[in-house]
């Protein structure tokens, strides 16, 4: 038999709950104190996870709130919880990956992430399969929550899925390849940001499908979606530190799809596209490869320069602060960006700049 709440102790959480809420910080206050003393008792977090994930009368803010305190418990006192405890958290974590509501289902991926990195996808076997089996439910809301889940676990455990002796990741990454055509764009962003946290590692599952994820990337840089065409990006540039022989004979339109994106309208966009001319200048074949497009490509960097009205608003500010104090050597000293995804230049291959020849990215 499943485990009931007793009504009179979900009435008190619930009250506690509400109560949170309130923007008078002495009942915050008061109600911290009575959540922590709740702690003390086993059952506890089954009451969290239940208005999480099975008191549907309640309102979305208040489940999520729910959530939130459970997972801050986990991370805080999960090595304390029985076994039955968390047996019971991770089954309800699994029956609500799918809830209608997206707050309880981001809420729902946190915890199980937050589960998962306390050491327990080794010893929780039927959590990836179970997703994973997910992704391919004929319900939006399940599909995307498991991806939602996914993605999560893939940006913290990624040496645990690279060094598993299971070798998840040769299951999930022609997975996450399958979806990145999705018709729904926030499941394309989900994809795309599950496979860019395995290119810096080389990840064999992924390298084994390199070409197929390029020619993906090419489909996915008509995207109208600012965070599928940012990830796309990120996965440009990430590709051309890991695997720069995938990009090579496609370089030419690359280049002119990176100052496409490095004008994006937004600023998101921009800016992940701007890591590509810092990486590309650390290659040796910067020079053979930028030198037909610089006539473009120096006038839209200068513009990118430009202050916006608020910048110099806001830098204004600061001069007026210290105008009267001389610079200091390390105030005036220049700075030489790098790119955030830098590690070993493999050798290139074929030579050259590989210019044109390949998949077009479009004019937009």
């Amino acid at each position: 038999m499943g485990w009931t709440p007793d009504p009179d102790a979900l009435a008190q959480i619930l009250g506690l709950l509400h109560e949170s809420q309130s923007p008078d910080t002495v009942v915050q206050q008061s109600v911290q104190q009575k959540l922590k003393e709740l702690n003390q008792f086993t059952d506890f977090n089954k009451y969290l996870i239940f208005v999480l994930t099975k008191l549907t009368s309640e309102d979305e803010p208040t489940r999520s709130l729910s959530g939130l305190i459970l997972k801050n418990n986990v991370k805080e006192h999960y090595h304390q919880f029985t076994p039955d405890v968390a047996q019971f958290i991770k089954a309800e974590c699994l029956s609500a990956v799918g809830d209608p509501s997206p707050l309880v289902r981001a809420t729902v991926g946190i915890l199980i992430t937050t589960i998962a990195s306390k050491g327990e996808l080794a010893t929780w076997p039927e959590l990836l399969p179970r997703l994973c089996q997910m992704l391919d439910s004929a319900d939006y809301n399940v599909c995307q929550g498991a991806f939602g889940a996914l993605q999560k676990i893939c940006e913290d455990s990624v040496e645990f899925l690279v060094k598993s002796p299971d070798r998840p990741l040769d299951t999930l990454i022609p997975k996450f390849l399958q979806f990145l055509k999705h018709t729904s764009s926030k499941i394309r962003s989900h994809a795309i940001a599950c496979v860019n946290q395995f290119i810096i590692s080389k990840t064999q599952a992924l390298m084994a499908n390199i070409d197929e994820f390029v020619q993906n990337l090419f489909h996915l840089a008509r995207d109208d979606d600012p965070n599928v065409r940012k990830n796309v990006c990120r996965a440009l540039v990430m590709l051309l530190d890991a695997h720069i022989s995938s990009l090579i004979p496609h370089m030419h339109d690359i280049i002119e799809y990176m100052m496409i994106r490095t004008q994006d309208p937004d600023e998101n966009v921009a800016l992940e596209a701007c890591e590509f001319w810092l990486s590309l200048a650390e290659h040796p074949i910067y020079k053979d490869a930028l030198k037909p497009h610089l006539p473009k490509l120096i006038p839209i960097l200068v513009r990118g320069m430009k202050y916006s009205e608020i910048d110099i608003i806001l830098l204004k500010g600061d001069v007026e602060e210290d105008e009267s104090v001389p610079d200091r050597s390390e105030d005036i000293k220049p700075r030489f960006h790098k790119s955030r995804h830098t590690i070993r230049h493999e050798p290139m291959e074929n030579g050259g700049s590989g210019g044109g020849g390949g998949e077009e990215f479009p004019d937009d």
